[in-house]
This record gives C-alpha cells, sequence and structure tokens, in this order.
C-alpha cells in the first residue's frame, strides 16, 4: 500500500506594519514633498515682482505711476529688506508720480527705518503718500513728518493737481477709512471741473462710497492680496457669502484681494503690497511694484 506524502506548509511572511518607529516610504515621501512645498511657497513670497498695468482713463498725454504699500516694517529691521528692494525698483521705472499707500509701519521701532528706506525717493511729478491705518495705530503725527522731511508730500483729505503735456489729472487722497477721519468735502474742495480724478486711499472700501466714485481710477492696498495665493479663491468666496472673514477692517477688499477691476464708474487697483508678511510670511503670492500706464 502506497503511503501519501503530504507537502510541507510554507508560512508567507507578513510585511511589518507601518509603525511610528519604522514609517512607510510613502509617509516620509509625503513629509518631504509637504516641507518642499511649504518652503517653496515662502520662497515665491519673498521674491518681488513689478506689475504692469495699463488703464484707460481718457487722457490725451499717457502717465506713468508707480504705486506701492503695505510696507510694514517693524522692530529689528523687519520689512525693511523688501522695502529697501522695492524702492529701488520703484526708482529704476522712471515714472512720472509715485504713490505711496500708507501701512509704513507695524509699531514705533518701524518709524526709525522710514529715513533710510525712503530717503532720495524722486520723480518729475512729486511724490505722494497717504497714512494707513497702522500709521493711526502708532504715531500717525510722527510718521507724516518723517516722510515729509524727505520731500514727500503727505496728502490727507486733500488734493493736488498733475500735469503733463496736455493732461491735467486730479489726485485726491483721503485720510484711513478704518482708523483715521475722512473728509470728502476737504478731499473734493479744490479739484477743478472736468478734470479726471484718481483717488487714492489705503482701504479699498472707497469704491463702496458714492464719493469715491466720482474717480476714474482708484488705487488701494490694505488686503496684502490675502497673504496666501492658493487659498485666495476660497477668502474671496467667504467675503462675498458672509460679508465677514480676511483681511479686517474691509468689505470690498475680502472680494477683491488684489489686482485690476472694472467697475460701472470705473476702475480700481488693489495692490497686494510690499511686505513679506508682518506676523506670517507670504505663501505662493508675490510682494509688488504697481507700474500704471495711463492713457
Amino acid at each position: 500500500m502506497a503511503r501519501s506524502v503530504t507537502a510541507p506548509r510554507v508560512e508567507r511572511r507578513r510585511r511589518p506594519a507601518c509603525t511610528p518607529r519604522a514609517r512607510c516610504p510613502c509617509h516620509r515621501i509625503a513629509i518631504t514633498v509637504l516641507l518642499a512645498v511649504v518652503i517653496a511657497g515662502v520662497v515665491v513670497g519673498r521674491k518681488l515682482r513689478v506689475n504692469y498695468v495699463r488703464v484707460p482713463i481718457g487722457i490725451p498725454t499717457p502717465l506713468r505711476i508707480v504705486v506701492l504699500g503695505d510696507f510694514h516694517m517693524a522692530v529689528a529691521g523687519i520689512g525693511r529688506g523688501m522695502a529697501e528692494k522695492a524702492v529701488q525698483e520703484a526708482m529704476r521705472q522712471r515714472p512720472d508720480v509715485i504713490i505711496l499707500l500708507g501701512d509704513y509701519v507695524s509699531g514705533r521701532p518701524g518709524i526709525s527705518n522710514i529715513h533710510s528706506v525712503f530717503k532720495g525717493m524722486h520723480a518729475p511729478l512729486g511724490v505722494y503718500a497717504v497714512l494707513g491705518n497702522h500709521e493711526h495705530w502708532t504715531d500717525a503725527k510722527v510718521v507724516r513728518e518723517e516722510l515729509e522731511a524727505l520731500g514727500i508730500r503727505v496728502l490727507v483729505n486733500e488734493d493736488v493737481v498733475l500735469s503733463k503735456g496736455d493732461t491735467r489729472l486730479a489726485l485726491v487722497a483721503i485720510d484711513d477709512l478704518w482708523a483715521g477721519k475722512v473728509d470728502w468735502q476737504a478731499a473734493y474742495r479744490n479739484v477743478p471741473k472736468n478734470v479726471p480724478i484718481l483717488l487714492a486711499s489705503h482701504n479699498p472700501d472707497a469704491a463702496l462710497d458714492p464719493q469715491g466714485r466720482r474717480a476714474a481710477l482708484i488705487v488701494s492696498g490694505h488686503t496684502h492680496g490675502g497673504m496666501v495665493g492658493p487659498f485666495r479663491p476660497i477668502l474671496q468666496g467667504i467675503g462675498r457669502l458672509t460679508g465677514h472673514g480676511l483681511p479686517p477692517g474691509t468689505s470690498y477688499g475680502r472680494s477683491h484681494l488684489s489686482g485690476l477691476f472694472k467697475e460701472p464708474w470705473g476702475w480700481i487697483y488693489v495692490t497686494s503690497g510690499v511686505t513679506p508678511g508682518p506676523v506670517l510670511p507670504r505663501w505662493f503670492l508675490h510682494p509688488e511694484v504697481v507700474v500704471l500706464e495711463l492713457s
């Protein structure tokens, strides 16, 4: 009688489970990719960009205007390096006019940087500045004195007429809508009739006021562009749906974070600003120098 032979039983080895001590390669890859993305976003947020924007407002002789805003220089030189780069780049553009849109400092220690950053800044038709909410929260009087000592004219609820060739353009500037005292009547008091108006306002909510809508173009800042590029649509959606969210202190700016916008009454440009980030760094969003080509 033949004997039956049973094959030896082969046990399959189980793959070791992923544990905190021995993580799967996929986890290491995911962490590496995430870290690379975070670093790349911060690098982009520290790379200054010059944005050239054409805006037709019906003037016969074109004007080149450089716009800078939201420097947020603070203690220990925070923000000063990027501010210096932006000012140098602005001068290289050879503008007719330079407009500074406020929030030069974040706290009193930042005031000491104003002279070194803005000294030598000039343009054929002048350098003009408005005040932002951070100037009022710090010391608007001292900041104004520092700027004016450098030949920069600070406009608060007032205007000046810019002339080049056949063009006359009224530059109207108001105090900050959030922390200052706006006087529209004083701002427009000396504006000539039938002259197009360029309105400078730190806060883009000037676009919500009928007085602001008298302008052919509004230039403003305050929003920092939302600070985080990839999540801008989310921030804009929240702003549109709820009327609340980031950035604070503005309604129009929550749904119009940065860029050029056409409205029924005219145009508005909201700059994303110069600051690399007063608290949290920019992420996939360039600091910018804006060159407006008006025609």
